[in-house]
């Protein structure tokens, strides 16, 4: 559960996608655009208590108007988390991306804090704001700078909640990015399709940043690909409920989430997890065990025995197509040289192969 609530309370969320925010992705000089970064918070903060003020006649149940109009409760939320990582060229899990998941975080709830307390500048506090008991609490004294500090003494805030971490599946999905702070599902999967030709075709459908990050590296091949491409089912436990305590340090809601294990983890497997989970702090998590009786959103997919398939890969289509109209090299400009199926550059070694 990502937003606790109180009796007839409102669900009100809104997610930044992350990713979109790095610069010179994929390179050595990589980096998170944090001027921009605060625009998009500051607008965002303020259309999320837009939609809460123009809303709040709107709830059918007096309970529900009298809520949200008590707290004014906003939820906003990330997205693109792992896909921002990997264009940073940092691994999920790694304890660079926990530290910067704790400086990220709490640079957007410093900022959105400060938004709120402008609005409530302009509109006033919510009912039931106490300067008092805001300002004694832990959350308070650990996570808000000087400058925001001051400025919810001076004007108040708007609301009383301002981040939260849904998982953002149907949004993230359209987008084609990593949900909420999930690391990526899988690299790639394989989809039937039957009407389309009248037949059994097997296409290979790639991650979106797995793809990009191929299609721009001419990689052939998910063995090939750097070690900052980590999935859900191959990072290890601890790893995932480091990421999500490093979040929820700055989270002043709560984080949905589920931690993904492979078929053969056992019971003392998801006790530890579960117990880790509440040796970092963390409000909630969820684990689901690869395989189970109970279906999932994403599954892994169930490899068809003794049964030869051809499946279509669009990575591979392309590059050879690239190798058959490649003349010169996109990196200086040499002409190409074929060698071992492969196109090369013997100026500066570059080749489709790489």
């Amino acid at each position: 559960m990502e937003e606790p609530l109180p009796a007839g309370g409102s669900c009100l969320l809104g997610s930044l996608n992350l990713s979109e925010f790095v610069r010179h992705e994929y390179t050595e000089n990589a980096e998170l655009d944090y001027e921009d970064l605060e625009k998009a918070v500051r607008i965002a903060t303020r259309g999320l208590y837009d939609v809460l003020d123009e809303g709040l006649s709107l709830h059918p149940l007096q309970e529900q108007r009298d809520a949200v109009n008590r707290y004014k409760q906003i939820g906003l939320g990330m997205m693109g988390i792992a896909d921002m990582l990997i264009k940073l060229n940092v691994k999920y899990g790694s304890d660079e991306a926990v530290k910067l998941s704790e400086e990220l975080s709490n640079f957007i709830l410093n900022i959105s804090a400060q938004t709120s307390a402008l609005i409530a500048k302009e509109r006033g506090v919510y009912e039931a704001y106490n300067y008092d008991l805001i300002s004694k609490s832990e959350f308070f004294k650990q996570n808000f700078t000087e400058e925001t500090k001051a400025m919810i003494k001076e004007y108040g805030l708007r609301g009383n909640q301002l981040l939260t971490l849904a998982p953002t599946g149907s949004i993230s999905t359209m987008l084609g990015i990593s949900g909420g702070i999930e690391p990526i599902f899988n690299l790639s999967y394989i989809r039937k399709t039957e009407s389309l030709h009248g037949e059994d075709v097997y296409y290979k459908v790639y991650t979106p940043i797995v793809q990009e990050f191929m299609e721009r590296a001419g990689i052939p091949d998910e063995d090939y690909l750097p070690e900052t491409f980590i999935t859900a089912m191959t990072l290890k436990p601890i790893e995932r409920v480091r990421m999500q305590a490093a979040w929820q340090k700055n989270i002043d809601a709560s984080i949905s989430s589920t931690v993904n294990l492979p078929n053969e983890a056992t019971i003392e497997d998801v006790y530890e997890v579960y117990m880790e989970a509440w040796k970092h702090g963390l409000k909630g998590i969820t684990i689901y065990r690869d395989g189970c009786a109970r279906g999932a959103v994403l599954i892994n997919e169930k490899k068809e025995e003794n049964k030869k398939i051809t499946i279509i890969d669009p990575i591979k289509q392309k590059l050879e197509e690239n190798k058959k109209t490649m003349t010169h090299c996109p990196e200086c400009g040499t002409e190409m040289q074929h060698s071992g199926g492969c196109v090369c550059c013997p100026q500066c070694s570059w080749s489709a192969c790489n």
